[in-house]
């Protein structure tokens, strides 16, 4: 009877582990920090003004060693564009909007991040107001190893007021 007791909690301990593992996420993201676009959206004030806009997005990191030491090191930028025909027009007028994310390194022995990060473009000017172009943002982080993620657009957007 001991015996059969034994055998049925060892099964059940081996159980028990193998559940615990399978439930375990095994992430093995790239060491080049990968991002994904989300959101793009434009917030008027009371005055029905363009005020400023949020642009979301989601990233991975395989060695978590995006964001910044410092925060006088700028790590994730974002580029104003117009459609002008069948080009696209970078515009000096409205300069890149430049961000310092912080460290996001874990102290965990596992090092793969991800997560969403959501920018806030104040104040206005949010697009060029000289044209009626369509606009879109596009948006790349450098970890600092130096390794730069993909590009990622908001798509293209119609001008308000």
């Amino acid at each position: 009877m001991e015996n059969v007791c034994t055998k049925a909690k060892i099964s059940l301990l081996i159980g028990c582990a193998i559940l615990l593992f399978s439930c375990i996420k095994d992430d093995n993201f790239d060491a080049v920090p990968s991002i994904d676009f989300k959101e793009y959206t434009v917030y008027v004030n009371s005055l029905n003004s363009v005020d400023s806009a949020l642009f979301k997005f989601s990233f991975t990191d395989g060695d978590g060693d995006l964001g910044s030491l410092n925060s006088d090191e700028f790590n994730c930028f974002l580029i104003y564009e117009e459609m002008h025909g069948d080009s696209i027009v970078a515009f000096p007028e409205i300069a890149p909007r430049e961000y310092s994310l912080p460290n996001l390194t874990p102290s965990a022995r596992d090092k793969n991040i991800e997560g969403s990060i959501s920018l806030i473009l104040k104040p206005a000017p949010i697009f060029n107001i000289s044209t009626d172009s369509v606009y879109r943002y596009t948006c790349y982080v450098i970890d600092r190893k130096g390794n730069k993620s993909n590009t990622i657009t908001s798509g293209w957007n119609e001008k308000s007021n």
